[in-house]
C-alpha cells in the first residue's frame, strides 16, 4: 500500500481548516495534482457527499468519484474513492494549537488485484504526488514553508 502523511501547522482556527478541507471542491486550489473537483451529490458537510475529482497520475488525467465516509467538525474528515484496481482514503485530522491548527494529511493507496504487483511503482509515484501536494496545502493554509 502507497501511503503518504504529512504535518502542517496553520494560522486558521480548526473550523477553518476543517471548513475549507473537508469541502473537497477546493482541492483544486492546493493540490497541483487535480485537475478538477465538483460537488456531484449531496452537501459538502455532511457524510455521502460526492465529488467528481480529475486529477494526473503517473503522466495520466484519471477521473475518480470521491466520498465523504466521516465528519467530525472540526476533528477530523475521511473521505475514499477508487476503482477495480485501487482503493483510496484520504484522512485529515485537525488538532488546536496555541497558535492555530495542526493539519494532519493521511493518504492510502491500496491496490487490488494484479495492481498489487505495481505496488513499488506505485509507492513511488505517490510521494512525489503527496510532495506536490503538500506543499499546496501549506500555501493555502498559511503555514510557514520551511516547516
Amino acid at each position: 500500500m502507497a501511503n503518504y502523511n504529512t504535518t502542517v501547522d496553520s494560522p486558521k482556527s480548526p473550523e477553518e481548516a476543517f471548513d475549507y478541507l473537508s469541502d473537497f471542491t477546493t482541492a483544486g486550489e492546493w493540490d497541483a495534482n487535480t485537475v478538477s473537483s465538483e460537488l456531484v451529490k449531496g452537501d459538502a458537510k455532511e457524510v455521502g457527499a460526492e465529488y467528481r475529482v480529475v486529477t494526473r497520475f503517473g503522466g495520466r488525467e484519471m477521473t475518480l468519484t470521491y466520498r465523504t465516509v466521516e465528519l467530525d467538525r472540526p476533528r477530523k474528515v475521511v473521505l475514499e474513492s477508487g476503482n477495480s484496481s485501487t482503493k483510496i482514503t484520504d484522512t485529515m485530522s485537525f488538532e488546536p494549537t496555541a497558535s492555530g491548527t495542526r493539519v494532519t494529511y493521511d493518504a492510502n493507496v491500496a491496490p487490488r488485484g494484479l495492481a498489487k504487483l505495481l505496488d513499488p511503482v506505485l509507492t513511488l509515484i505517490f510521494k512525489r504526488v503527496g510532495d506536490n501536494a503538500a506543499k499546496g496545502l501549506r500555501e493555502a493554509l498559511g503555514a510557514d514553508s520551511d516547516k
